[in-house]
This record gives structure tokens, sequence and C-alpha cells, in this order.
């Protein structure tokens, strides 16, 4: 047999070799959040004031890209997309995005989060279990618009926003325990920074299960995620802001 023969024959019949050459991890799915905090340099509440209070969805997906080569740094890149929203009344005068909105207006508050991640890392250890750490790149995209009246019959006196349009860096780090004989594993991401005034945090932990086939492994995950975002926005971007995102997702997952 011919060494490309024998390669292909190892890749296709042989998937706990796949980490030998290169391993793709993929998965994708459904995040269901509340959002609460402050937003502005007034600390303008989010449930308190603006009327957030419902869960609501967004996706996240991710691949991630492994292979043997030493000093070379394995790739992962992401994404998580999420809004939410709220209508509340102001007892009080604010500003936000440099305009006072009076008391006593009736506000609509929308908050789209975006963010896209290329992380660089390297496997540490991965005999009994995975051990990860890197350098994330997050490309923050997150508008906070109020759209106001001032006790007119008019709905719309006036609309402000914030917005964070960057890129960031973070620390990366992940691990992973696989249960033997069970296809079951429990994993753990964090990734994160903080200087000066400003702070980003985000972390999850899961639970996954796999069913190891020919040629892929195919399964489902689900567990928990929060994401703070502590902003000033003399460090950073045109929003100031201290928002936590946090709730429950679950994903399809699949890895060749």
């Amino acid at each position: 047999m011919s060494a490309t023969a024998a390669l292909c024959a190892s890749v296709l019949l042989a998937p706990t070799a796949q980490a030998d050459f290169l391993g793709i991890y993929a998965g994708a799915g459904y995040f269901s959040g509340d959002a609460s905090g402050i937003l502005g340099r007034d600390a303008i509440d989010l449930e308190q004031e603006l009327g957030f209070k419902d869960s609501e969805g967004g996706y996240q997906a991710y691949v991630a890209f492994e292979h043997p080569i030493p000093l070379i740094p394995n790739i992962k890149v992401a994404t998580l997309s999420y809004d939410n929203g709220g209508r509340g009344e102001l007892s009080r005068d604010v500003s936000f995005g440099g305009v006072t909105i009076p008391k006593g207006s009736i506000t609509d508050t929308s908050l789209d989060y975006r963010h896209n991640d290329i992380t660089l890392y390297y496997e540490l250890w991965d005999t009994g279990f995975d051990l990860d750490l890197g350098l994330t790149a997050r490309q923050f995209d997150v508008t906070s618009e109020i759209r106001y009246n001032e006790g007119i019959q008019d709905w719309v006196a006036g609309t402000v926003d914030e917005t964070l349009d960057e890129w960031v860096p973070l620390v990366y780090g992940a691990a992973r325990v696989d249960l033997p004989l069970t296809g079951l594993y429990v994993a753990a991401e964090v990734q994160g920074i903080g200087y000066s005034d400003s702070s980003f945090l985000d972390y999850q932990a899961k639970l996954g299960w796999t069913l190891g086939l020919v040629a892929l492994d195919l399964g489902v995950e689900a567990g928990y995620r929060s994401i703070t975002i502590d902003v000033d926005e003399d460090d950073v971007g045109d929003l100031t802001s201290n928002v936590d995102i946090s709730g429950w997702f679950i994903n399809g997952v699949v890895h060749f």
C-alpha cells in the first residue's frame, strides 16, 4: 500500500487517529439570555429604568482546527449574536449619547450585541484531559439605542445611541474532560481582559455527548454562558456600560 493510500485509510477508518493529523471541531446553536446592568455615565439601570425584563434568544457558532505541528498555534473562529430591549419611564433626568433625556420620558431601548472571534491557542495537555491556552482577537459590534418622547403625543421626540465597534484582545483558556466509554464530556472556557477602567469577561461551562461514527463524531452540548462588558468610552469605543448577558445554550456539534 502506498503512503498516500495508507494516510487516506487512516483518516477514514480511525477517527481517534485524526488528532495526529488535522482535527476539526465545530458547533452551532441557540443562546437564550437575560440582559442586566447599567448604561451611560448616569448609570441607567436596564431593568429598573429601561424595562428590560424578558430573556431573548440569539445564535452562536464556532469551528476549531487542531494540528500536531510544533510551535504553530491551533486556530478557532467563533461568533455570537444577541438582541434585547425594553420600555420604561424615566424618574429622573439622564444623560446618554451626549443628550439629556428629561424626567418623565417614555423610553423604548434596544441592545444589539455581536462579536466575532479569532483565537490562536496551544494545547498544553491532552492526556486524560485537554488544557488550552491562547489569545483571542474579538471584534465587538454593540449598539445601545434609546428612543424617547417627552410627554407629547408624537412617539419619537428623539433617538440617541452609544456604540462599541472595536477589536479587543482577550486571554483565552479552555479545559475539557472526556468520561471514558460514555461519549460524555464536561468542558469550560474563559476569555477576558481588564485595563484602566474597562474589563471584558466571557465564560461558559457545558456538558456534551458525542456518538463516534466511521469518519466523524456527531453530538450535542448544553450549558451556561455569561458575558460581561464593563467599558468606559474614555478607554475604548463610544459606549459606557456595565452590562451582563447570561443564560443557557444548546449546540449541535461535529468532529472530523
